[in-house]
């Protein structure tokens, strides 16, 4: 296939179209319902850090990057670092979703969370297991006046990922 035909735009367009269309479907079915727990985010950080450092030793190495300033081979590194996280949370997190779990439900007190920039609305909630403060997007019911959640979830070795959320009066 030659790079300058009608064939192979379309065949890149679809591509890149279904890679997009797929990452907003991972962004509001798997990231908004899965939660990692600590143990889990901790190593994921040091994983990365540690990839970045072997990724900036083998350039240091191969003489890719030109100037010889450290600020430049810095630069890299923290680079490396915020696109491997990037890239690697997508994985991490699908396997957590996937991965079977121990299901339990809990009712809780909520405080109502409004839409923000980037966020979803939905309801605040401190979970037992994971032990910080987790955002419950769009639950069933009126969550922005009702004041108790019943939550639903699956916990597994990565994390906890919320099955069903609904409001009670």
């Amino acid at each position: 296939m030659k790079n300058y035909s009608y064939l192979y735009l379309f065949t890149i367009s679809i591509a890149v179209l279904l890679v997009i269309f797929g990452f907003i479907v991972w962004r509001s079915g798997i990231y908004a319902e899965t939660f990692l727990n600590d143990a889990t985010r901790k190593n994921f950080i040091l994983m990365t850090l540690g990839l970045s450092l072997c990724l900036s030793l083998f350039a240091f190495h191969r003489g890719l990057i030109k100037s010889g300033k450290r600020i430049d081979y810095l630069k890299f590194f923290l680079g490396s670092f915020i696109v491997l996280m990037v890239i690697a949370i997508i994985p991490l997190m699908t396997v957590a979703y996937y991965l079977p779990g121990e299901t339990s439900a809990y009712a809780a007190s909520y405080t109502y969370s409004p839409r923000g920039h980037k966020s979803c609305a939905g309801a605040r909630v401190d979970d037992p297991d994971l032990g910080r403060n987790i955002k419950i997007c769009y639950p069933e019911g009126n969550f922005q006046f009702d004041k108790d959640i019943f939550i639903s979830k699956k916990t597994n070795a990565l994390g906890t990922v919320i099955l069903f959320a609904m409001t009670a009066p």
